[in-house]
């Protein structure tokens, strides 16, 4: 799994804890009419070992999210997150299993689960998850020369399921996730402090509840159903604010979204059926109502941050759909109800429309596709720190982000012989796309402007600040072109590339992070000269790349000329990322087995986002035990 893939590796971890986050209930997850056969994945598990990047520039659109957020936090998400390049996923029979891994800086894992009940119509079990790094140092400058980078995630998880024989399965999760962690991007822009400098530290709670309740098909009607309830607490300790407006900490932002979905599905003809989503999400916000107040003094600017208003939104999809032998089609409506959501004076509005339609035909060794979706994306904590692990712990606001068309065409070819290969192209169109990432560098600059920042001429540097606590994002109109190659001949060697061509300049371009790369390119091969031994080699790619924010003017009659019109977009170039890992694993057993690895054979230690630079070269080795 590669750089641009780490948004579905989220996913991918997220089942092997035994929920579905509820922001990522694709369209896809309920189009198996006739076809539901109840599962339950035995042991899931993830090589959990910390990778070389954060996962939040591999953000991949899979189908549009027309509402909500993840409601189970994702264990991985580590300075190097452990659904990266090299990440595999494996099923076993065994009720237990342990893996550990430790590396350079001491990066270490830890994932451990067991199932205490496992039979036919019940299964419940544990799962603890552990990630830490706390001895690289960064040296970003002869101040902060002794700034060491921390972070620790502690995961520990209880899940169960139930099938009710004749009725269908209830599914439970409770899951909770504490990270400590330090922004170890701090340098000091001004003058030699007398002490060295510490870097702001971090803590963060996330708590999540589930049940979800799937029925089965009806003999008679062939009417099914399903129903969900969730609750998610997201919460920051603190706010560290710029060393330039002299430090010191306000407190962070507490979330809690409370959601209610469901769906019901009437079969209305040979291979017609209609159906009706439903998912109504409430964001309720806790901290000081006035985050705070920075008063730079007479004639400049007053910087104010206010705890996010409660909010919330209701989506409808009603639908229907086709399916029969290789054709498949869905025609629907996303219809968003939103109550007050955005900042007071610049609300979202209450009604928003988008289409959900999809065409699907597969035929033989040959597949074309066509998505036509959009929808309200919600921008809250929660969702805003899967982009961002370092993100800023507050909001300035929260206006949802709307598409009203994210249209994509694609065509596959294969498997003849070990080979496919497939292309496909899309068409985006948002408004408020998040503009963050900048959280590090305004904890450095406040509202000077950073090294490297450039904008309209018209705009005074003091205007370029990082981050302008304005909710309004940014308006997107952009394509995607993309294909991807697999040769698999055999166990012995398989091999597979994907490459994406998305150009990006300012209001024209395509999301796929805050970094906004032009080209991402992803290889991963590997080969099993004997059965026991496995050697994996992968580079990821993100080139040309560039961040955006918005220029924040002085106001009118603060007396100060020259400042340029607000909103102007400034931006700065960041250096590509192209990352080399090799590992290899060695099986004494179908129950044991070692494992070494090599990230970053480069050695780039370029930084992820501004002031957010990666490790170097990294070594770690560990084993896996089933039980």
């Amino acid at each position: 799994m590669t750089l641009n893939k780490l948004y579905l590796g989220a996913a991918l971890s997220l089942s092997f804890m035994g929920s579905i986050p509820a922001g990522a209930q694709l369209h896809e997850s309920i189009s198996v009419e006739g076809k539901y056969v109840p599962e339950i994945i035995r042991v899931d598990r993830i090589n959990m070992f910390p990778k070389a990047i954060n996962p939040s520039l591999g953000i991949v659109p899979l189908d549009y999210e027309s509402g909500g957020v993840e409601a189970a936090f994702s264990p991985s998400l580590m300075t190097m997150p452990a659904t990266g390049w090299g990440s595999y996923r494996s099923v076993s029979r065994n009720p237990g299993y342990l893996e550990l891994g430790v590396g350079s800086w001491l990066n270490s894992t830890l994932s451990a689960g067991y199932r205490f009940v496992d039979n036919a119509s019940t299964l419940a079990g544990i799962r603890l998850q552990h990630n830490s790094t706390s001895l690289w140092k960064p040296k970003l400058s002869e101040e902060t020369a002794d700034v060491t980078q921390f972070r620790y995630d502690e995961s520990i998880g209880f899940y169960a399921s139930h099938v009710v024989k004749g009725y269908g399965r209830l599914d439970a999760a409770i899951d909770y996730h504490v990270g400590c962690f330090n922004y170890y991007g701090i340098f000091n822009p001004l003058p030699a402090p007398e002490e060295s400098v510490k870097a702001p530290e971090q803590t963060l709670n996330d708590f999540s509840l589930k049940l979800d309740w799937m029925s089965l098909i009806s003999p008679s009607s062939g009417m099914s159903y399903r129903a969900s309830a969730r609750v998610r607490h997201f919460a920051y300790r603190a706010l560290p604010l710029p060393v330039e407006w002299g430090g010191g900490k306000a407190k962070g932002n507490r979330e809690t979204d409370i959601e209610l979905s469901g769906g019901i599905r009437m079969p209305w003809d040979n291979g017609s059926s209609i159906g009706m989503d439903a998912d109504l999400n409430v964001l309720v916000y806790g901290g000081p109502e006035n985050v705070f107040t920075y008063d730079r003094g007479a004639g400049t600017r007053e910087y104010t941050l206010n705890r996010p208003d409660n909010y919330g939104m209701l989506t409808l999809t009603p639908y229907y759909r086709f399916n029969r032998d290789l054709i498949e089609i869905r025609l629907g409506a996303d219809v968003d109800l939103a109550f007050n959501a955005g900042p007071d004076g610049n609300r979202y509005s209450l009604f928003h429309i988008a289409p959900d339609v999809k065409f699907a035909l597969q035929t033989g060794q040959f597949g074309m596709f066509l998505n036509i979706l959009g929808g309200s994306r919600l921008n809250t904590l929660a969702a805003l720190y899967q982009y961002d692990y370092y993100m800023m712990p507050a909001l300035a606001g929260t206006r949802p982000t709307y598409t009203p068309i994210d249209a994509t065409l694609g065509f596959n070819v294969g498997p003849f012989s070990g080979f496919s290969l497939g292309v496909e192209g899309s068409f985006r169109s948002s408004k408020n796309v998040p503009l963050g990432g900048w959280y590090q560098a305004w904890m450095n600059y406040g509202g000077a402007p950073v090294p490297g920042i450039d904008g309209d001429s018209q705009i005074t540097s003091r205007d370029r600040m990082l981050y302008s606590l304005d909710s309004d994002g940014i308006n997107l109109n952009g394509v995607s072109v993309g294909g991807y190659i697999s040769f698999n001949p055999s166990e012995v060697f398989s091999f597979k590339a994907k490459a994406s061509a998305q150009p990006q300049n300012g209001e024209k371009g395509y999301f796929n992070g805050y970094d906004r790369p032009k080209v991402t390119v992803d290889i991963d091969a590997t080969v099993k000269p004997v059965s026991q031994l496995r050697i994996s080699a992968g580079f990821d790619y993100r080139g040309k790349r560039r961040i955006y924010t918005r220029a924040v003017t002085d106001l009118p009659d603060a007396g100060v000329t020259g400042a340029g019109p607000k909103g102007t977009l400034c931006g700065m170039n960041l250096a590509d990322l192209s990352l080399l890992n090799l590992a290899a694993s060695w099986d004494f057993s179908d129950s044991f087995s070692i494992w070494m690895q090599a990230d970053n054979l480069l050695n780039r230690k370029d930084e992820v986002l501004p002031m957010l630079p990666v490790q170097g070269i990294t070594f770690a080795a560990g084993l896996k035990v089933l039980f």
